[in-house]
């Protein structure tokens, strides 16, 4: 990982499919793949001062409070959990892979049904 970090930055892969990142006094939670051809975004460019991240790759640009892709090929979002400050970091791939798991039942909560517009 490279980038401007604006401060101290941490980006840790606590999962196969999921990276811990701490930049500019926050914390979150993203997938470990680029949406849109699976690169390795622990090896991307973050940019702490906008707190946005890019995929090595083909330069998918994402923004990491939202997930809202900003730039690069078309893809979709990427996803992202903000923790809040007093919550625990994940001690372990486990509880890593619990809150993964949380996140897809949420994610298909967000799905629009079929037919609708």
């Amino acid at each position: 990982m490279t980038g401007d970090t604006g401060g101290p930055v941490s980006l840790r892969q606590i999962a196969p499919d999921l990276l811990l990142i701490e930049v500019a006094g926050r914390r979150m939670l993203t997938q470990a793949e680029c949406p849109h051809r699976r690169g390795r975004l622990r090896y991307g460019y973050l940019n702490g001062r906008t707190l946005r991240i890019t995929c090595p790759l083909h330069h998918s640009t994402f923004d990491l409070l939202t997930g809202r892709q900003v730039a690069g090929p078309p893809c979709g979002s990427l996803r992202v959990t903000l923790l809040p400050e007093d919550a625990a970091s994940p001690r372990s791939a486990a509880e890593a892979a619990e809150w993964a798991a949380e996140w897809a039942e949420r994610a298909e909560g967000l799905r629009p049904e079929a037919g609708a517009p």
